[in-house]
């Protein structure tokens, strides 16, 4: 899988790690860099970039059960539907059978969710945009989480969570 999500250190919102453990009943596809949603409380879902593949039997794969790393707050470059355009501070979505960002109009399956804040515009014709996950008033509220804990150090924090 190409990558999807490139974190950007030193600007935006501090990075925070999560520890995810699969929790679903089957495996779910994902790669270092890739960008799926994990299931949250209300339904919505939380925008997670995969960071490592820890204690997983099988490159690719989280099975249930597995755990892997991610973030779910950072500012990250993602591929995005080139017949779009964002302006700062739009919602951008991701379009998970495409795998790139979009805008809500476009993004409409069941599967897709909101990725976060389009920290930079970007032209219709660009393949990227850059984005702070997680972030928005469209964005899965991290505070309403009943499933993780919260510890934080001076450069980022972690947080654990189990779908």
């Amino acid at each position: 899988m190409a990558l999807e999500g490139q974190l950007l250190t030193g600007s935006g919102p501090t990075e925070v790690q999560w520890t995810y453990t699969n929790s679903t009943g089957s495996s779910l596809s994902a790669t270092d860099h890739e960008i799926i949603g994990i299931a949250g409380d209300a339904g919505k879902r939380i925008a997670f970039v995969v960071t490592g593949e820890t204690d997983v039997a099988t490159p690719g794969t989280i099975a249930n059960g597995e755990t892997t790393q991610g973030l779910i707050k950072g500012r990250v470059k993602v591929p995005k539907d080139t017949s779009v355009s964002f302006t700062q501070g739009a919602t951008a979505w991701w379009d998970a059978s495409a795998n790139k960002a979009s805008n809500s109009t476009t993004a409409s399956t069941a599967d897709d969710f909101v990725l976060g804040r389009v920290a930079e515009a970007a032209a219709t014709a660009a393949t990227t945009v850059i984005v702070d996950l997680n972030e928005g008033p469209s964005a899965y509220s991290l505070a309403s989480s009943s499933s993780s804990s919260s510890s934080s150090s001076s450069s980022s924090s972690s947080e654990s969570a189990t779908e």
